[in-house]
């Protein structure tokens, strides 16, 4: 099949930022004019653009690390288009300035430029770690992200980044990031929930399968994207999946049955019944190579430390040996030591 994915080239020189394969330069001191800066300020410039994934319509992303925020009446000489508060409603008067747009000449183009303070990025990296060292030892769902998704924003933008302020200073900071402990808990907030497995199961049982298809499509793109995370991208947001699977090296069969069952529809008993096998199948093939993955890095827990947590939490309830209990077992091992488990769809089919 056609993958319909573009990318493009990028390229950061001294004095500009060339995109979409040279179709349009910014100049690196308009992107400074446009910024509220001091000298202790941190002036990043990234996005998906700079990352060579995004379109004629996307943003410019910049990040203005401060002490302290400007407020909206000190920055109104810029003619910003507008300007917003951290509930992006536009401000003028005292109120503090969290974000900044401008569009770049008469182009699609626009430059968004976030306010962050070091003492807010200081607090990322330590939710970061405080969340890593809950879950390393245990093994329960993640039914809420750890980091909003501005915080999740400015460790990506950060790691991928170019310094047009106080580069040494940017760089200390990038230093400082638990990036791979950052990634486990995107890992583990992704994976999907034994529950919506239940779902599915239920969906099959009942013959309402446009339902069980959309769960297991729901549970195919968490699967992937915790499966991406732990490939090494920090992009975290929805629209990006298809690009950031299209970018993995490697894992070409996850790859090649991943596009194909993204763009698959189902509408007959037969082709939904189908596609859901094929998909589990496909959550299967992923959770083994997330095994592999998991192992590459002594930052993570072992699979033997996650199956000591994963234990102990399942001696402490009871009729555990009830089959709806057996398949949850199952189902949250493969999150961690695939090899070995039942197959998903034999799980599915335990009620037949």
């Amino acid at each position: 099949m056609t993958v319909l994915i573009k990318t493009s080239q990028a390229k950061v020189s001294d004095t500009e930022i060339t995109i979409l394969d040279g179709e349009i330069s910014i100049p690196k001191d308009y992107l400074r004019q446009k910024a509220f800066l001091d000298d202790t300020s941190v002036l990043i410039v990234s996005g998906s653009l700079t990352e060579g994934i995004g379109t004629i319509h996307s943003d410019i992303d910049c990040i203005i690390l401060c002490e302290q925020r400007p407020k909206a009446h000190s920055i109104k000489g810029v003619e910003h288009a507008f300007v917003t508060d951290i509930n992006y409603r536009h401000i003028t008067q005292e109120e503090e300035v969290h974000n900044t747009t401008d569009f770049y000449g008469e182009t699609s183009i626009h430059i968004d430029a976030d306010y962050i303070t070091f003492s807010e990025i200081e607090g990322i990296f330590e939710k970061i770690e405080i969340a890593f060292e809950e879950i390393s030892s245990d093994q329960r769902f993640l039914y809420a992200p750890i980091l909003t998704n501005t915080e999740n924003n400015v460790i990506h933008r950060s790691i991928i980044g170019y310094a047009l302020k106080n580069e040494e200073r940017f760089n200390d900071l990038k230093s400082r990031i638990p990036l791979e402990k950052h990634i486990y808990v995107a890992h583990r907030e992704k994976l999907p929930v034994f529950y919506a497995f239940q779902d599915v199961q239920g969906s099959w049982q009942s013959g309402n399968l446009w339902m069980g298809c959309e769960i297991v499509r729901d549970m195919m793109l968490k699967t992937t994207m915790s499966f991406t995370y732990l490939t090494g991208t920090t992009n975290k947001h929805y629209k990006w999946v298809y690009s950031n699977m299209y970018r993995v090296e490697g894992f070409d069969e996850i790859k090649n049955r991943f596009f194909v069952l993204a763009r698959q529809g189902a509408t007959t008993e037969a082709e939904c019944r189908s596609y859901i096998e094929e998909t589990l199948k496909y959550i299967d093939l992923v959770f083994l190579a997330i095994e592999t993955l998991l192992k590459k890095s002594k930052t993570y827990p072992t699979s033997e430390k996650s199956l000591i947590a994963l234990d102990n939490e399942f001696n402490e309830r009871k009729q555990t040996k009830h089959k709806a209990s057996m398949c949850e077992y199952y189902f949250r091992k493969k999150y961690f030591a695939a090899t070995g488990t039942p197959p998903l769809v034999s799980l599915l089919k335990e009620w037949d």
